[in-house]
């Protein structure tokens, strides 16, 4: 049974050299151990304090983020409406600018129709006088051939004149 229950002077033994080693890592290793503790719960704490800070910061600027977004847009859109109108305002000045482009032609075309229809009336009158004297010259060639009917038209001819 000895094998079993310890002596009373190994009880005695251990429980010094037990006390030995506590006092020892009392004074040595406890102080740097629990000072590395202390150190890592303050810096656990400091992470914690300061990820807690980080996510109240990211909530802001994602409130943040969703009013520059919602503003963006408002501002597109604007954007946009404020180019269409453009657009159909220059659609419309340059409709009216081929209109007015197109009224200028027609009026030309007709200014040029007419001059051309003056100048070709004139060409008309012009050969229409021609080819009557060009007439009246072989009429009266022929009725001049006799000398009593020549005589008799230039008398014809000075009663009209002392008339007038």
């Amino acid at each position: 049974m000895e094998l079993v229950t310890p002596g009373l002077g190994l009880i005695f033994w251990m429980t010094l050299s037990f006390g030995l080693v506590l006092i020892i890592l009392r004074k040595f290793a406890w102080k740097p151990i629990l000072g590395a503790i202390r150190e890592r719960e303050s810096f656990i704490a400091n992470s914690i304090r300061q990820s807690k800070r980080i996510q109240r910061e990211l909530a802001e600027l994602d409130g943040t983020k969703e009013k520059l977004l919602l503003q963006a847009k408002e501002k597109a859109e604007e954007v946009l409406r404020q180019a269409k109108i453009d657009g159909e305002e220059l659609i419309k000045k340059a409709q009216a600018q081929a209109r007015k482009e197109a009224t200028q032609i027609a009026e030309a075309a007709k200014n040029s129709i007419m001059a051309e229809r003056k100048a070709v009336e004139r060409e008309i009158r012009e050969q229409i006088v021609l080819l009557s004297i060009d007439v009246a010259q072989k009429v009266l060639k022929e009725e001049f051939l006799d000398v009593g009917k020549k005589n008799k038209y230039v008398g014809k001819l000075l009663e009209d004149i002392q008339l007038n």
